[in-house]
């Protein structure tokens, strides 16, 4: 299979040695956790337990509330001692008990079983996104997929936490590929992973030469594609692009040109929870960082602080300059250690002021278009920061700002020193709330109108009632009959229509709703969900009409 090229990247210091150096280790069991409802991609989790009720590690703590959302699991075992609107925390009692499922073999095992169980278990990508993953997993559902990608490119400096996954567990990474591959129907996995990782590129050719045995039977292929160093490679859109040489079409998903993208980390969390019946409650992080002792990846229980984390890592405060979660390109400073680990965090940088000094002030631009030629998108730098600052957000759609995934490249080589990410990330932001309140009235438009129209066809009912009522006692019981023979067929034939376009509304409302969360994973689209929740009741509302309609017809041709 020969590799593709996308456009523009970067080859910025990789600094991964100081972490994938040692060996996969296991944290110590934290004494409290704090999680909070919202670790995923939608709306935030709603809590199932009360102060002082003991739990055990995996115990259900959080439902998830509506479509895109995600249950949340004790990580400890202990009590409860608070729950608030924003995250629930635990006293360990030293014991680690466990409470899991029960096992599935995925091989067996029926579709909805399976979507069940990823959906029980509060599974959210661990790439970043956190988009609840039984909803990926049902996406052939309203696309054809043919390829699952497993995105093992990891090309963001420091992290090291799917290299250090890929070299311990590649069989279950690569059975865990299989299982979602036989959900979404692909017909081949590929594996994409850069050539600075050798050792997690032999361990997985070893799993495929090796895992041949009847326990594991390969009914897709899978093939192992090893590409250069250069970031953003793991971008999805730069990845499929670099394996497959598939564009996907600007302001749509991977699944538009019929691929889905898992990482590892989700895929092994995936296979854990069918195979073990274990729920999401821990997650491999990589701690690094020139302010730390002793980096490496390490097994992270869920709700975890990171200062306690990073002080088991022999944190040397007098040396930190900031902590990073997530890489130096994309990953977000932290303005307090007392934030805890969550299903989304993937690396924590303990960085000293040496390490990652501070940018210098910003400068005018001096037009030299670095930002574009690195671009990997193919937009324009430099006009969507001018327009994005004059708020001109009409223009800013048309500049497809939407398709910029945030990577930092034009950033990283502007002379000018000008956050170019930032001012994209606080136009998103703008345009997204306008978004929101446009649909909002869309929405009030459209329930009114649909009171309207409900108001004027009970209206035309009761006219009706009362002139065939009228008609009734006019009319002879011969034509009675007759009136009768005929008016069952038409009702029945109307109420089959609006039954039909009920559940064309519902079809449809679900589509917008996915699209929509997988577009805009970290906004809450409550009006979405309202208005497939209206559809679904007119579809209820229909199907009961039709029925009670039939019911009548049936009862008056009865002798």
């Amino acid at each position: 299979m020969p590799a593709y090229e996308f456009p523009g990247g970067i080859t910025p210091p990789e600094r991964k040695d100081r972490s994938n150096q040692s060996p996969l280790r296991n944290a110590p069991l934290p004494t409290q956790v704090t999680l909070p409802l919202k670790q995923h991609a939608g709306n935030p989790a709603i809590p199932c337990v009360a102060i002082d009720d003991v739990v055990q590690v995996g115990s259900l703590i959080a439902q998830r509330d509506g479509m895109i959302s995600a249950n949340l699991h004790a990580s400890i075992s202990g009590s409860v001692t608070q729950v608030s609107d924003s995250a629930i925390t635990i006293n360990a009692d030293g014991l680690d008990r466990w409470q899991t499922l029960p096992c599935l073999d995925w091989r067996t095992e029926n579709h909805a079983a399976l979507i069940d169980r990823l959906d029980n278990s509060g599974l959210a990508g661990l790439g970043g996104a956190g988009f609840p993953t039984y909803i990926k997993a049902q996406i052939a559902d309203h696309h054809r997929i043919d390829t699952l990608v497993v995105n093992a490119a990891e090309c963001e400096p420091y992290i090291t936490a799917d290299d250090l996954a890929l070299r311990h567990y590649p069989t279950d990474i690569l059975e865990g590929a299989q299982m979602v591959a036989k959900l979404c129907g692909a017909q081949q996995i590929v594996v994409g992973i850069e050539d600075n990782k050798p050792e997690a590129i032999r361990v997985l050719k070893d799993a495929l030469s090796l895992c041949q045995p009847p326990s594991y039977q390969h009914p897709v292929g899978i093939t192992l594609k090893v590409i250069e160093t250069r970031y953003p490679s793991g971008g999805e859109r730069q990845l499929i692009k670099k394996l497959l040489n598939l564009d996907v079409p600007s302001d749509g998903l991977p699944a538009d040109v019929g691929v889905l993208c898992h990482n590892p980390g989700t895929l092994l969390a995936a296979l854990y929870a069918v195979r073990d019946g274990k729920p999401l409650i821990e997650r491999i992080v990589t701690l690094t960082g020139d302010a730390i002792s002793t980096p490496g990846n390490y097994w992270v229980r869920l709700g975890t602080s990171i200062s306690w984390l990073l002080q088991q890592a022999g944190l040397e405060s007098q040396q930190l300059h900031q902590v990073i979660a997530g890489g130096p390109m994309m990953g977000i400073p932290l303005s307090t250690l007392d934030s805890p680990v969550l299903k989304t965090t993937n690396c924590l940088i303990a960085a000293t002021h040496e390490e990652l000094p501070p940018a210098p002030s910003e400068s005018p631009c001096i037009r030299c278009g670095a930002c574009e030629s690195v671009c990997p998108v193919q937009l324009l730098p430099q006009q969507l920061l001018w327009y994005a600052r004059a708020e001109n957000d009409d223009t800013l759609e048309k500049l497809h700002l939407f398709d910029c995934i945030e990577c930092g490249a034009c950033s990283f080589v502007c002379p000018s020193y000008i956050p170019l990410v930032q001012d994209y990330r606080s136009a998103k932001q703008r345009i997204r709330v306008k978004r929101i309140e446009t649909a909002k009235a869309d929405h009030a438009k459209h329930r009114f109108e649909f009171r309207q129209a409900r108001l004027a066809r009970e209206d035309a009912e009761k006219q009706a009632r009362r002139q065939a009522r009228q008609a009734q006692s006019r009319q002879s019981s011969d034509s009675l009959k007759a009136t009768n023979s005929l008016s069952p067929e038409v009702d029945l034939r109307s109420l089959r229509i609006a039954q039909t376009a009920a559940k064309a509304a519902v079809r449809k409302a679900e589509k917008t709703l996915a699209r929509a969360a997988a577009q805009d994973p970290n906004q809450r689209h409550d009006d979405l969900e309202t208005q497939l929740a209206t559809a679904q009741e007119n579809l209820k509302a229909a199907d009961t009409r039709l029925a009670e309609a039939r019911a009548t017809m049936a009862q008056k041709e009865s002798p």
